[in-house]
């Protein structure tokens, strides 16, 4: 299948547009130590952590350790306020669609509980190039009692009508990773949202191998319900992840399935005097996808996070694409010609490329003494993943310790 940029482009918003100048790619990488000490091809696994993102969690950790004296406090208050807006403008939505959560499974986990599909008697529709801890819920949901449809890759892509053949009117979801870390085929998020809409179902996305990494458009894919962590492409720490929550459904489609906030004892002795018109425990929920948080996060790494996007925005996601895609093709192209089979689609524009190795144990030998970080997965995976700290010296080197 032929990707469209506009899947991705849409609109081009306002987050994506980069500086003037090109980014100073060669002064980005000294921002991240582990990829400058081996070749760390490994991003869609998890991204080293660069210096600035640290020395803004050290920042936050000292506002705790300190106290909140010269500028400390302030500092601290605006990270935490401005990572939802920052993430928001990623992705091309409100920050007030944006909730904190630890990971991308606590994310989806809200979305497929709060649409009470089971209870409904509906089904939820997948396939197998979701990710795979995913599908282990799924299955056991299944297990328990819900109609859960996996639909199977055709030679590493999902077939469109596929999808379509399982989708009906009982359908209340239908759940994909819009780029898939088993080979990244990207989804056509699109026609998938499209289909889902037109049975009155909805359309979650595992987006922790997109945002980031490839520039995406939330609306202009008509993607109702999203998740990510951040420790892949985003420059973050695990234990840190945002759910989005289209603004419509919040509190609606997709119920509350816990409360968070504190409660206003409205009676003595708490109070001095009883506030009129309302009862003795006054209830105020949250106006946004805030209301899907847990009570406790992971603040010093959304505090850290919230450089790190700063940086992600001002360089561009499109960029950053830019510079790593001459490496993924050359990857395409030289290591069939050496044996690998590849399972990644030739026209996608993800950034990693995964093929299949004769003898994966000796492949793997070979890069471990080059000092080469990839991921292996199954019986004869081999995932590479570049990112904006990688140059075509490092590709070499992988090609080179192969060969």
């Amino acid at each position: 299948m032929t990707i469209r940029r506009r899947q991705f482009l849409g609109a081009t918003p306002a987050a994506f547009a980069a500086a003037a100048t090109t980014p100073d790619f060669a002064a980005i990488r000294k921002q991240f130590p582990r990829a400058e000490n081996e070749v760390y091809l490994d991003a869609a696994a998890h991204m080293p952590l660069p210096r600035f993102t640290a020395d803004a969690m050290r920042r936050y950790m000292d506002f705790h350790m300190y106290g909140p004296g010269e500028g400390r406090g302030e500092w601290a208050s605006e990270a935490i306020r401005s990572v939802r807006p920052l993430f928001a403008r990623l992705i091309n939505a409100k920050p007030n669609e944006i909730a904190l959560v630890m990971c991308t499974k606590a994310g989806e986990a809200a979305v497929v509980n709060g649409l009470r599909i089971q209870e409904s008697g509906g089904n939820l529709v997948t396939n197998d190039l979701h990710y795979a801890g995913s599908i282990h819920d799924y299955i056991g949901r299944k297990r328990a009692g819900m109609d859960v449809r996996i639909v199977k890759h055709r030679d590493w892509q999902i077939d469109y009508r596929d999808m379509e053949r399982v989708v009906d009117k009982k359908t209340r979801l239908i759940s994909i990773t819009l780029v898939s870390n088993v080979n990244g085929w990207i989804e056509d998020a699109k026609r998938i949202s499209d289909l889902a809409h037109a049975h009155g179902a909805y359309v979650y996305a595992d987006i922790i191998q997109a945002a980031g990494s490839v520039p995406m458009d939330i609306k202009a894919l008509g993607i109702d319900f999203a998740a990510t962590s951040s420790y892949k492409w985003l420059y973050g720490p695990r234990g840190a992840g945002f759910l989005y929550v289209r603004e419509d459904l919040q509190g609606k489609a997709l119920r509350d399935l816990s409360f968070p906030g504190y409660v206003y004892f409205n009676y003595e002795p708490w109070v001095l005097s009883r506030r009129g018109g309302e009862g003795e425990f006054p209830y105020r929920e949250h106006n946004s996808a805030s209301r899907y948080e847990p009570g406790n996060l992971n603040m010093t790494g959304y505090a850290g996070l919230s450089e790190g996007l700063k940086h992600m925005l001002a360089t561009g996601v499109d960029r950053i694409q830019a510079h790593t895609k001459p490496m993924c093709d050359r990857l395409k192209k030289e290591l069939p010609a050496m044996g690998f089979r590849l399972i990644t689609p030739a026209d996608s524009g993800s950034s990693m490329v995964v093929v299949r190795a004769k003898n994966l144990k000796e492949s793997l030998a070979k890069l471990k003494k080059a000092k080469v970080q990839v991921t292996s997965a199954g019986d004869d995976r081999i995932r590479v993943s570049p990112a904006l700290y990688n140059t075509m010296g490092d590709i070499d080197r992988f090609l080179a310790a192969l060969s």
